[in-house]
């Protein structure tokens, strides 16, 4: 694996080991904490191999697999692996090992504790919410500290040093550990594997998540081991805000469960592990609130509520029942969560009370930065009644599954409403337009977000579903590698400029089974291989350049994985029928 673009970690942990460079003679290789939502300061410490005798950093190259990692000095190798959830496995031979834990605050140091023949350490990394546990079960470890304490107890920012070094015993060799501290100190353990136990053991427990894969076409095989590697590896434990295993939308930039991210990676591990596909639903759906507003994102510790992202949550139950029975609690979960969503955006998003509700920043619709808002005005874009109509189908049905046939009834007028407000609100010759809210006036964009809305298929009018969907599959918007957020002749178009060009995996997911359901099934598996042949040769990347395909921001998304996986699977199902 490179580092740089993939961290090395694994199911459930909070650590995760990143590379500086894609070049893998590297200065250091980085831990980082995924307990904290600041990418600038997720950094806990640096590693790399020490010279103890010339007290100097040793240049060295990692080789990085799914289930340990080698530094390779001149005249030393380290070898690392996860000891379960929480604690790596350090052994050196040759020489030492040196921790920068680079303190960020004036109180921000780490402490030296037990006695003089087996100290161990406490790294307090303030600046992302983490504490460590730093010791030998062989060799021996010291801490040096340059320390410029404030005084007056002021939280600014510090020159402060802080390096734990690792020295060899008289053998050449030394086994570090490094684990995760809970919210409670902890002592060293007795009772660590060694490297090799611990290489082991999460090479079988990878393998079985692997080995639970769906079937796909040969050409897909390796990348899809690497997407559910992706998954595997960027799933947290419970913790704090966290009732159960979290798929987190990055564990290189972005550690935390978004609101329509893990959507995305349900409807990815529907096909591998239906336990866990469920929990990632619910991980974000639990902190709903009284009024039914769903959270932006939830990580072990923090709740972000300044945005909402669109609701696609009663859409992607209804996708995840072509794969799984859910059972009647959960069912009656989803009524209840789904019903409570809708209501919050028929009262609380739709400000004029039109009966069409709003975005009030481009946030919350998931194109974040797209040409739709490009005034920064609260905009009626038709991508979010869409969203809520299909959410009311859902309703309707379980509804009539659970044997509450008002309640069925109530909601078949609400759509019935929605559907023929869509209609006479947002089509324009034919095509779906966003409007300003606040005038109704028709925002001049040609960003693919009023056209998202194909998801109510053969609910639009014939000539609408055939506007649309023959307009997507125009060269204004679709390349060699799929689907751009922005037609690639408009003036707004910019190769990397989030959601001004680039292709990214929920739209396509999106697009792609909204042109089956019109009919347009070639079509829609022609745009599954381009998007496939893109990851396979690109990645996991956040997005990707429309025309060249490069990879684009985070390198190591797991809604681009998840995407992978369903669209892989469709595709192999496809050419296999």
């Amino acid at each position: 694996m490179n580092l740089y673009n993939t961290p090395f970690s694994v199911f459930g942990a909070y650590i995760g080991i990143t590379a500086p460079t894609e070049d893998k003679d590297v200065p250091y290789l980085s831990i980082k904490s995924l307990h904290s939502q600041s990418k600038s300061q997720m950094e806990s410490m640096t590693l790399m191999p020490f010279d103890t005798i010339n007290q100097r950093p040793l240049s060295f190259h990692y080789n990085a697999f799914y289930n340990h990692i080698k530094m390779i000095s001149s005249t030393s190798t380290l070898s690392i692996a996860f000891d379960g959830e929480s604690r790596l496995v350090i052994e050196g031979s040759g020489s030492g090992l040196q921790l920068d834990t680079k303190p960020l605050f004036n109180f921000e140091y780490n402490y030296l504790l037990g006695n003089k023949s087996k100290p161990y350490c406490i790294v307090n990394s303030f600046k992302n919410h983490t504490k460590y546990l730093v010791y030998t079960t062989s060799g021996q470890i010291k801490l040096h500290q340059e320390l410029h304490y404030d005084v007056t107890g002021r939280a600014s920012k510090s020159q402060n040093i802080s390096l734990i070094t690792v020295l060899p015993d008289e053998d050449g060799r030394f086994t570090c550990i490094i684990e995760d501290m809970p919210t409670h100190g902890i002592i060293p353990s007795e009772t660590t594997s060694s490297y090799q136990e611990a290489k082991e053991r999460t090479r079988k427990a990878f393998d079985s998540f692997w080995g639970k894969c769906p079937p796909v076409s040969d050409q897909y095989k390796k990348t899809l081991q690497d997407a559910a590697y992706v998954l595997w590896s960027s799933t947290a434990h419970s913790n704090g805000h966290l009732g159960q295993y979290t798929l987190y939308a990055s564990n290189k930039d972005f550690p935390a469960s978004f609101s329509w991210d893990h959507a995305f990676n349900a409807l990815g591990l529907v096909h591998i592990d239906q336990d866990l596909a469920w929990k990632q639903m619910t991980a974000i759906l639990d902190h709903q609130d009284e009024w039914g507003q769903v959270p932006d994102f939830v990580g072990d510790t923090s709740i972000e509520w300044s945005f909402s992202k669109p609701p696609v949550q009663g859409l992607f139950f209804r996708k995840m029942m072509s794969y799984m029975d859910f059972t009647g609690e959960q069912k009656e979960y989803i009524v209840e969560r789904v019903e409570k969503q809708i209501l919050y955006y028929l009262k609380y998003k739709d400000s004029n009370q039109d009966g069409i509700p709003e975005y009030h920043h481009g946030n919350d619709s998931g194109h974040d930065n797209s040409s739709v808002f490009h005034e920064l005005v609260p905009v009626d874009s038709p991508d979010l009644t869409a969203f809520l109509i299909e959410a009311m189908v859902i309703i309707i049905q379980l509804s009539r599954e659970l044997g509450e046939g008002e309640k069925a009834r109530f909601w078949e007028e609400k759509l019935d409403f929605s559907l023929n407000k869509f209609i006479s609100y947002f089509l324009v010759d034919g095509l779906p337009v966003a409007r300003k809210t606040m005038t109704g006036d028709v925002i001049n964009s040609e960003a693919i977000l009023p056209y998202i809305s194909i998801i109510l298929g053969n609910k639009l009018p014939k000539e609408t579903v055939k506007s649309i969907c023959e307009l997507l599959l125009s060269s204004k918007y679709l390349t060699k590698w799929g689907i751009a957020s922005e037609a690639i002749d408009s003036p707004a178009y910019i190769d990397d400029a989030y959601w001004r060009g680039p292709i990214w995996a929920p739209s396509t997911l999106l697009i792609v089974e909204a042109l089956e359901e019109c009919g347009y099934i070639p079509e829609a598996m022609s745009i599954c291989e381009r998007f496939c042949e893109m990851v396979k040769t690109h990645g996991f990347a956040e997005n990707f350049n429309a025309l060249t395909g490069e990879g684009l921001r985070d390198k190591s998304f797991t809604w681009t994985a998840s995407t992978f996986v369903h669209l892989a699977t469709k595709l192999y199902v496809y050419e296999h029928q």
